[in-house]
């Protein structure tokens, strides 16, 4: 017989996994940072490159820390992910559709969102509810 902590509601990864995760976040931001303050010159294929595999890295490492376990994993934790996955969902949609409005405001021409940048401002989103929720909880 299974105990209610046993039941996996989600894909979840071990909670050693946040360490790593977090590493890999410092290390993609690390290595951003130096190649941008030492201005080191690169082909435009070189700079295409590396950004996508820093971002890839940053991304992955905010995966791997949205993803890890609690320590105590029950219905509380997981209540609390779901509210922040559609709070997140909700925002998501509402950044897509409201950025190109604040970009013909402030900039000239309107910009396109990647699929990277939004990756990004959802796993950011998703860990603040779910942290900020978490923390209000205790």
């Amino acid at each position: 017989m299974e105990s209610k902590t046993n039941k996996n509601k989600g894909a979840r990864i071990h909670k050693h996994f946040k360490k790593l995760g977090i590493g890999l976040i410092l290390i993609a931001f690390l290595t951003a940072l130096v190649i941008k303050l030492s201005h080191i010159e690169m082909m435009p294929t070189q700079k295409s490159f590396f950004k996508v595999f820093t971002m890839n890295g940053f991304i992955l490492g905010l995966l791997f820390v949205a993803l890890a376990k609690e320590k105590i994993e029950d219905e509380m934790i997981a209540q609390m992910r779901l509210k922040a996955m559609s709070q997140t969902f909700i925002w998501a949609v509402l950044y897509v559709i409201l950025t190109p409005f604040v970009d013909l405001i402030f900039k000239d021409p309107i910009q396109s969102l990647t699929g990277q940048q939004v990756v990004i401002a959802m796993l950011f989103c998703y860990l603040l509810n779910y942290h900020s929720q978490k923390f209000s909880n205790k």
